[in-house]
């Protein structure tokens, strides 16, 4: 089996601050304030000239053309610099931008809006919830995640939701809330109804691949309503594993939620949690926090990227490029599991970082203080917050 810990590539691309970044076909784009950096599959990089200054996603619609959320709206730009159009929208500096289906889908905060791909308008719909966090596309449905900060009893509680929502064309329209096919809702439970389900929750992160809807999510407690099918609180969908999927001797630290539903069914078919623990404490080691960053499938794995907390499983006598990990400042986390999701294909880290993008090819770290992982020499470079590319 393939070792994600003996990449093809792992270079230094001297990107400063990273904001995010988008794949288009063999490339990659990274973006900061600078604009948007193309890499290629052999780490070669170009800056794309002109390019709007205050960029916070990207999306490529084709080879030659990226659009950009910005607090102001979108950006649509050629890879020559040439700006197409701009759509200008309330500001906002949470906002997401995805190529989907053909169409152009743009969130802020709580609010979707779909757009052609020369930008046109076409639809908007806003959410009485908390915020939007994520959303996905695909058969004149649209998948929508985030979370509702709601009370029960005077108590505090974020509760995590999935919508599925029809689009005809001209407007986002909700489905009934039944069981079944037609079901237009997973989680969002009232808070009278969440009994001793009192974690927080949210829904980070959405991604589709054939017939199934990977969901990422965050959960801060032990009993939550990812334990069950997102339909009741009486069928359980977790897997366990192993004490690092099991959220006993856990407290409020963050946890990654990782679940599968069925887009035919519209159902939880399963679920998982990923947990870091502290090792030098007794019993199972108490746990510690693993913060959601990206998902994506490719049909038959699962490829989580995170920010981990010390520590994941072995991570002191792990090695990345043939160097033992360096000191622990703060993990970029690769976890990769089969869709069933009943083992577990590598959990790794090369050390310091974030996760801003990780699929079945590549990944982006943002880094500060930062380890060279060219050859992981574990000596620390004063550089600002910067990227490393890795191709696998």
């Amino acid at each position: 089996m393939f070792s994600y810990s003996s990449p093809a590539i792992a270079t230094y691309l001297n990107i400063a601050s990273p904001i995010a970044a988008c794949v288009n076909g063999s490339k990659v784009a990274v973006i900061n304030t600078e604009g948007i950096w193309e890499v290629e599959a052999d780490g070669r990089k170009k800056l794309i000239p002109n390019s709007y200054q205050d960029a916070r996603d990207c999306a490529a619609i084709d080879g030659k053309t990226y659009v950009l959320a910005v607090p102001t709206g979108l950006v649509k730009i050629k890879t020559d610099g040439t700006t197409q159009k701009i759509v200008n929208s309330p500001v906002s500096s949470r906002t997401r931008v995805k190529f989907l289906d053909g169409l152009v889908i743009h969130q802020s905060v709580n609010t979707l809006s779909i757009y052609d791909t020369g930008l046109n308008f076409k639809a908007k719909r806003s959410f009485e919830v908390t915020e939007v966090m994520d959303f996905e596309y695909k058969n004149k449905y649209l998948y929508v995640s985030g979370f509702q900060q709601q009370k029960r009893s005077g108590i505090p509680v974020q509760i995590a939701f999935l919508y599925r929502m029809g689009f005809n064309g001209t407007s986002i329209f909700g489905l009934p809330n039944l069981q079944g096919s037609n079901q237009g809702k997973l989680w969002g439970y009232s808070p009278a109804s969440l009994v001793d389900n009192m974690a927080d929750t949210r829904l980070n992160r959405l991604h589709i691949s054939g017939n199934k809807l990977y969901v990422l999510g965050s959960v801060y407690g032990g009993n939550s309503i990812f334990r069950w099918n997102g339909k009741n609180l009486l069928t359980e969908t977790l897997i366990t594993t192993d004490k690092y999927t099991n959220a006993a001797q856990t407290r409020d630290e963050t946890k990654v939620y990782t679940g599968v539903v069925d887009l035919t069914s519209f159902s939880v078919e399963r679920g998982q949690l990923s947990i870091t623990r502290l090792p030098s404490t007794g019993g199972l080691g108490d746990g510690n926090s693993n913060f959601p960053k990206t998902i994506y499938s490719n049909g038959s794995d699962i490829f989580v990227g995170s920010s981990a907390a010390y520590a994941i499983p072995n991570r002191d006598s792990q090695t990345f490029l043939g160097k033992l990990i360096p000191p622990y400042r703060g993990d970029a986390s690769f976890l990769v599991f089969p869709t069933n999701l009943k083992s577990r294909k590598a959990w790794i880290t090369p050390g310091n970082g974030e996760i801003l993008l990780f699929n079945s090819k590549f990944a982006i770290i943002k880094t500060g203080k930062v380890n060279n992982l060219s050859t992981n020499s574990g000596t620390a470079q004063s550089l600002p917050t910067n990227t490393y590319f890795i191709k696998f």
